[in-house]
């Protein structure tokens, strides 16, 4: 008992006592301690394997670069003119191939009247329709910019040299933004969520106002009733987004005791955007691995001025570049190496709040020292547990390229109403997928079980506990990401008002637009970084969640103020009625006579 004791954080405060008896097959405690067992260490391979191969393909593409044409000469066929690469004889083939490929698309209207369900339809440029890359009279007309001088036509290394101390400062104030949005939660939470929601509803007002001064009645009259109903729903969810604020507040409790969470999550950041460049840069040399042809796309060469024109007479470049076969498939294997390693990187963020929230929330009563739990659970995390996040991050890679794939489709035809189903329906099964994830990445944080076993057995607790219903409680993130938002939009404003009073002194012209453009970089940043702190709370808000469950399936009561907020949030979840056991042993609700 006593080696136990050592190895596990004990959940109540029968801590090591013999009272005590494990339910559900959990050991007497809660966190593990170690030494943990290494766990899913063939996706720890699979995931090196993936990065040093990815890596060895970028110095090999560095190695083997060949020489591209200059711009000049591929516009105009200089490139590409040699007898060797048959000139002539591929412009002709091209435009076959396109006057074959319009004659099989061409057919009556009555063929196509099924074009909605996949079918082929014909795609007719409309009068005056272009092609990218193609001048058109209103893209060549001047515009005018407030603050712009006609005759001083807009300069991008001016800007870059007046712009980047704006941009650097920025930067760095929103990261005091982001502790300034965790500290007014954690000490004026009520105020900061109905702020949000005062904000959202006005800003759609204004819309409203916005649209009837113009004259625009019918958008006038959906703003009005979408804000009247927004307002409506406010109201009627007013309890709710009250206990909304109280778990903001108690919630960022355990990121003020261990500061040190946000110190590691940007260290993880940063360790993430360290392998992205490397990776982009490998993709950029690959691509530079292959050889000058006559474009696809060209049909036509004007003999006098020797630019060539596509099927439908726009501009094209005479000569393109054609990769070698192999890059094609390095560029996805590259693709999916940058995904997964952010992933990963994400994945052992969320472990080590998990981890250090766990410990922090289990501490006997009077601990004020939690140094060691970031330490601590990122060793684990980086250590035993690595092959878990590798495999939880791996799950999130294929879900983002199954769901760019199917965004991809989606575009590609929208018209389809079968395609719109079916990618509505694998948006339902992905948010599974990545609800599941969360909690299992959470429970290996605290238990050190492989991923499959972590999703297997806090699933078993959530439902356990009648705690399901939590992942439907979508008030929480929408609440940090509008006051991020609202931030954001307010120091953009605010840094625009600044750097226009310093660009108008000392700038001769453009001041106005080069302020405006800095107003509108600072709020990305802002709201980039912010949202960065946004994320760090809701995941504190999952692992107490997750703590909260494991308290409750122990009869204890750990951080008394976080389960009468928590237990609130789950009663407002759940059915009234009556709870009994079925003769199968199962729990279920059953309604009051």
């Amino acid at each position: 008992h006593l080696r136990r004791a050592c190895c596990w954080l004990d959940a109540g405060p029968v801590a090591m006592s013999a009272k005590y008896t494990p339910i559900a097959g959990y050991p007497d405690g809660v966190y593990n301690f170690g030494p943990r067992q290494r766990r899913d260490v063939a996706w720890f391979w699979s995931f090196l394997a993936v990065i040093l191969a990815t890596a060895a393909g970028g110095l090999i593409a560095y190695a083997g670069r060949d020489e591209s044409p200059s711009a000049a000469d591929a516009r105009l066929g200089v490139a590409c003119s040699a007898p060797n690469f048959h000139f002539s004889d591929v412009l002709a083939a091209n435009a076959a191939r396109f006057e074959a490929a319009n004659a099989r698309r061409t057919t009556p209207p009555a063929a196509n009247a099924n074009a909605a369900l996949g079918q082929d339809r014909v795609v007719v440029p409309a009068a005056g329709s272009r092609t990218l890359g193609a001048p058109s009279a209103a893209t060549s007309a001047p515009s005018t910019v407030p603050g712009a001088d006609a005759d001083a036509p807009f300069d991008a290394s001016a800007f870059v040299e007046a712009a980047y101390p704006w941009l650097i400062a920025a930067f760095v104030a929103s990261f005091f933004l982001g502790a300034l949005l965790l500290w007014t939660f954690q000490r004026c939470a009520n105020s900061m969520v109905w702020g949000v929601v005062y904000a959202k509803v006005g800003v759609m007002f204004a819309l409203t106002l916005s649209f009837a001064a113009a004259g625009a009645t019918v958008p006038a009259i959906i703003f009005a009733l979408l804000t009247a109903l927004t307002a409506f729903v406010f109201y009627l969810w007013r309890d709710e987004l009250n206990l909304v604020a109280s778990l903001l507040a108690v919630a960022t409790r355990g990121l003020r005791d261990n500061p040190h969470i946000v110190t590691a999550v940007v260290g993880l950041q940063l360790a993430a955007f360290a392998w992205l460049v490397p990776c982009v840069g490998f993709m950029m040399f690959a691509n530079m691995n292959g050889r000058v042809a006559v474009s696809p796309d060209a049909v036509a060469q004007d003999a006098n001025t020797k630019v060539c024109s596509d099927s439908l007479g726009a501009a094209v470049d005479c000569c393109a570049w054609v990769t070698e076969a192999w890059v094609p498939p390095y560029l996805f294997l590259a693709t999916v190496s940058g995904i997964w390693f952010i992933s990963a990187a994400l994945e052992t963020r969320l472990f080590v709040i998990g981890g250090t929230i766990c410990q922090w929330y289990f501490a006997p009563v009077g601990t004020t020292d939690f140094s060691s739990g970031v330490p601590r659970a990122l060793g684990h995390a980086l250590g035993p547990s690595f092959g878990s996040v590798c495999f939880g991050s791996f799950v999130l890679t294929m879900v983002e390229l199954a769901r760019s794939a199917a965004e991809r489709l989606r575009r590609e035809d929208r018209d389809n109403i079968l395609v719109c189903i079916i990618v509505t329906c694998l948006e339902c099964v992905y948010a599974i997928i990545e609800y599941i994830s969360k909690f299992a990445m959470l429970q290996a944080s605290v238990t050190g079980e492989a991923f499959c076993d972590a999703a297997a057995s806090v699933t078993d607790l959530l439902s356990r506990n009648f705690l399901t219903a939590y992942g439907t409680y979508a008030f929480p993130g929408m609440i940090l990401q509008g006051a991020s938002l609202v931030i954001a939009v307010g120091f953009g404003c605010a840094t625009w008002l600044l750097s226009y009073g310093v660009f108008a002194a000392t700038l001769s012209a453009n001041a106005g637009l080069y302020a405006g453009l800095v107003g509108i970089l600072s709020g990305i940043i802002s709201l980039v970084v912010m949202s960065f702190f946004a994320m760090i709370a809701l995941n504190v808000v999952d692992a107490v969640f997750l703590c909260y469950a494991m308290d409750k399936d122990r009869n204890s009561v750990h951080r008394g103020e976080l389960h009468a907020v928590l237990h609130e949030v789950n009663e407002k979840n759940q059915p009234q009625g009556g709870l009994v056991r079925n003769p199968g042993g199962q729990y279920a609700y059953g309604s009051y006579a």
